[in-house]
């Protein structure tokens, strides 16, 4: 399958020229638009699938690299000060595909992408953060968080998209903007069932906040070592004392019974 033949656009399509050749295509072979036909249905599939790969920067890139192609600019890969964590958001990638799509673990039977996809409004909110994604992989953060933001005015609930936009701040130096939105990713994790754990994303704000308040963390850093210290020392301290007083039961005990024995011996 060649994704870009599918779409009709060029190897070197920028985003927007996907979208538009997506909704163009769309129109030609959408199943409500030929009476549920099983022939557009697969033709659907296959549009769906190769849009999916290339509104995406980091399988695009993947993608590219399998086709011999080298990208015309460098994503990101750990840059600067945005947090990136190329881990799973949540606590698994099975969890990260169903949270971008479907927002939650729980996706209505028989749901596929080509299904979600054929809802007009749910393609918006999926296109409006695929674009937003890709503008932040190429590190154009002002347009990105301006995108984010729409996909979380639409999906207020969807976690990756707070993290992305945290993410987008934080490269930005907006750092309590960050933290806000690391906040309210956690809070809404922790309202899931099953709760999301969000290790990475703790992970994420953690380093956020060492760049955010660097003294304040050094301070929280040096009073844990102080708290570890004493409690070393008084857990050394309390087992000496244990032990002090187990060799005094001992000590006691033996003259005590040293005594008893005395007392025993017959007259002489």
């Amino acid at each position: 399958m060649d994704c870009y033949e599918i779409l009709g656009v060029d190897r070197t399509s920028d985003f927007q020229s996907l979208k538009k050749a997506y909704y163009r295509k769309v129109k030609e072979c959408h199943p409500d638009l030929f009476n549920n036909s099983r022939v557009k249905e697969e033709e659907f599939k296959l549009l769906v699938s190769a849009f999916d790969i290339l509104s995406d920067p980091e399988r695009r890139a993947d993608y590219d690299s399998s086709l011999g192609i080298e990208p015309e600019l460098e994503i990101i890969a750990g840059q600067g000060d945005a947090p990136v964590n190329m881990n799973s958001i949540m606590d698994s990638p099975a969890d990260d595909i169903l949270e971008e799509l479907v927002v939650g673990n729980n996706p209505p039977s028989g749901t596929s992408l080509a299904t979600l996809l054929s809802d007009l409004e749910r393609t918006q909110v999926f296109i409006t953060f695929r674009e937003a994604k890709t503008l932040y992989f190429y590190k154009k953060f002002s347009g990105s968080v301006a995108l984010f933001l729409t996909a979380i005015s639409l999906s207020p609930s969807n976690i990756i998209y707070r993290v992305y936009l945290a993410r987008a701040y934080a490269s930005l130096g907006s750092y309590s903007k960050a933290a806000s939105q690391y906040q309210a990713a956690l809070r809404i994790g922790e309202h899931r069932f099953p709760p999301q754990h969000l290790f990475n994303v703790r992970k994420e704000l953690e380093s956020l906040n060492n760049k955010r308040l660097p003294l304040w963390s050094r301070f929280l850093s040096l009073f844990k070592d102080k708290e570890s210290n004493s409690l070393a020392a008084g857990s050394e301290e309390m087992i000496g004392e244990t032990n002090r007083a187990i060799a005094k039961i001992i000590s006691e005990r033996k003259k005590k019974k040293t005594s008893d024995d005395t007392k025993k011996l017959p007259p002489g």
